[in-house]
């Protein structure tokens, strides 16, 4: 029992990770950024297929683990983008599964830039198992936790805008408009995301890309990514992220005694052939009580490049 306790207690007072309001993590959304912002979709102007799939501090019982599908594109008219992603979170007794159709409006509005305003509307479906709160002999009140499974649905909605050029990129959503607090404790928050990132040539043959992300609820600290990422002959992407908390917007919240650091991020992304691509993160905890655990993160893209001649860069730099 003791150990099931110490295992609900990191995770619900994990500020960084902002687990307990629902929102999937990921280290790799930089090359899908659907997951995040529903203005993303058709931005690589082919039909994109994208899959995650994430285990957080391996060998913990009850750890965050998540999976993702996405599917994305440009319909006939080019000014208008489509996509779908499945999401699946599993936090211990918690279990979270989201559908969501994502669509896009895009503008032109330079010679190389687009600015997108985009929805995303679906549905989420989540659960509590009381059963796997208690083990052995265990004695638990009825009254605080239920030993059977209990379920709500709930729609979701969210907003984004997300501008772009060959090299440059800049994005803010937000999710969770709707705010329906539903049954079982069940009570989305709101986030607004907010991320921004520029490629630069250092050489012929290599390219950086640093960027930045910023998650807020207003009701913690901000969830803070900085990243950097060298691109070797346009196959081979090599970088590191650093994610932190830092309260920018002075909220006023509990646990603020906790360690505002969470990760250091080494990632690897690797263009097999010019349609596919594959990726690893391996996340490096900098919690006290977790760095001794590892997470890993997997993904898998493929690309219908188009057959016709076409200005677009390939690969697509975000």
């Amino acid at each position: 029992m003791k150990r099931i306790i110490i295992v609900m207690l990191t995770l619900l007072a994990s500020t960084a990770s902002s687990w307990a309001q629902h929102r999937s993590q990921f280290s790799q959304y930089i090359f899908n950024q659907l997951v995040i912002n529903p203005a993303y979709a058709g931005s690589k102007e082919t039909l994109t297929l994208n899959a995650f799939h994430r285990t957080q501090w391996t060998g913990l019982k009850g750890a965050p683990n998540t999976q993702t599908f996405s599917i994305d594109g440009l319909t006939k008219n080019e000014r208008i983008g489509l996509g779908f992603h499945a999401t699946r979170d599993e936090i211990f007794a918690q279990n979270r599964k989201n559908l969501e159709v994502d669509a896009a409006v895009k503008l032109p509005v330079s010679e190389t830039g687009i600015l997108s305003f985009g929805l995303a509307a679906g549905i989420s479906h989540f659960a509590v198992d009381g059963s796997k709160l208690i083990t052995g002999n265990d004695q638990m009140d009825p009254a605080v936790i239920a030993a059977q499974k209990e379920t709500t649905w709930s729609p979701s909605l969210k907003a984004g805008i997300f501008y772009h050029t060959e090299r440059f990129y800049a994005g803010v959503s937000v999710t969770d408009l709707l705010g329906i607090d539903k049954d079982i404790n069940y009570d989305p928050e709101r986030h607004y995301f907010f991320n921004i990132g520029y490629v630069a040539d250092i050489s012929h043959n290599i390219k950086v890309k640093p960027s930045i992300m910023l998650k807020e609820n207003f009701d913690g600290p901000t969830n803070v990514d900085f990243n950097a990422f060298f691109l070797f002959g346009e196959r081979i992407w090599l970088g590191a992220s650093y994610r932190t908390a830092m309260n920018i917007f002075k909220n006023d919240f509990e646990a603020k005694g906790l360690s505002s650091k969470d990760a250091l991020v080494a990632m690897a992304e690797l263009f097999v052939t010019k349609r596919m691509r594959l990726g690893y993160a391996y996340d490096f905890t900098l919690h006290g009580n977790l760095n001794d655990l590892s997470t890993h993160e997997i993904s898998v893209g493929y690309s219908f490049l188009k057959k016709e001649p076409t200005k677009m860069v390939t690969p697509r730099y975000f």
